[in-house]
């Protein structure tokens, strides 16, 4: 590594992560590439994560280590815009402190990003699963359950429609080129999650690639973020990401009607799921005597 190697700045974000942030921020410690811009982020924990972070900073080896204890939540849209506002590094990197960066992780996407030029706003890669103990769990992620086993599988470019109907990406796994987060604006903290809507509105203007390389652990958790969050709340991101697809169309509005006389349980909609799916089975069985199909 040279002294002009590019300036990362990785943001780490703990709520209520007091048993994984010391596993997480070693994990930052450790890699390989050193030239590194640490902020850390806690969003409101009520467990003893401050604590840990603030010993674990005392004893750090990172001169450029900023740390933003927040009193109340501030959504994870809302904290990483905020941490934009410090960010002086070249490239970005995201992690929640229950996963886990492997030790060449930001080496090998950087000796990569430095070929290419700025239209790439990002490198995703692979990872693999792993329980409370830290342990691998042996379940298949989008890259297997896809077959992809080879660099040349890999979607790369602009590949948002692809995105769109088959989502591949795993956000600890993703380094940004920063000023591409800054040309779209930032995050939109009208949502809870941030890594699909991002990388659907970089990818209608800039482009993508893929690592095969294992690059992070993805803890899986039954009370992670994802899984405690409502419903209502999980169908409200959806949403507000499809006008990023769309835009302000009739197709966006038909998309946002059909999910919603979809997912609505009350009785009502019910008739409407019904008559919907009766039209749908109906073109189908029309479709299929047309076209002499079994």
């Amino acid at each position: 590594m040279t002294n002009n190697s590019p300036l990362v700045t990785i943001v780490a974000m703990s709520y209520n992560h007091g048993e994984y942030v010391l596993e997480t921020l070693e994990s930052i410690d450790q890699q390989t590439y050193k030239n590194i811009q640490l902020i850390v982020i806690d969003n409101g924990s009520k467990d003893d994560s401050v604590e840990k972070i603030h010993n674990w900073i005392q004893n750090t080896r990172f001169a450029d280590v900023q740390f933003l204890p927040e009193v109340i939540n501030l959504g994870v849209c809302a904290a990483l815009n905020k941490a934009l506002t410090l960010t002086k590094g070249k490239y970005f990197q995201f992690i929640s402190c229950d996963d886990i960066l492997l030790p060449h992780k930001i080496e090998k996407q950087i000796g990569v990003f430095e070929t290419f030029p700025d239209t790439v706003a990002f490198i995703y890669g692979n990872f693999k699963y792993i329980n409370e103990k830290s342990e691998i769990v042996e379940k298949d992620n989008h890259f297997a359950v896809q077959g992809w086993t080879h660099q040349s599988d890999l979607p790369s470019g602009r590949v948002k429609s692809v995105a769109v109907n088959n989502y591949f990406i795993s956000a600890p796994t993703v380094l940004y080129r920063t000023h591409c987060l800054e040309d779209v604006g930032g995050y939109d903290e009208m949502i809870p999650f941030e890594d699909f809507q991002m990388n659907l509105r970089l990818l209608t203007k800039f482009s993508c690639y893929g690592l095969i390389d294992v690059l992070c652990l993805y803890r899986v958790l039954s009370n992670s973020f994802y899984n405690s969050t409502s419903e209502d709340r999980i169908e409200k991101n959806y949403l507000q990401t499809m006008k990023y697809v769309y835009g302000d169309s009739y197709y966006q509005n038909w998309v946002i009607l059909l999910r919603y006389i979809l997912f609505n349980r009350s009785f009502k909609f019910r008739i409407f799921q019904k008559i919907i799916f009766t039209l749908l089975n109906s073109a189908s069985v029309s479709m299929k005597r047309e076209y002499n199909i079994k």
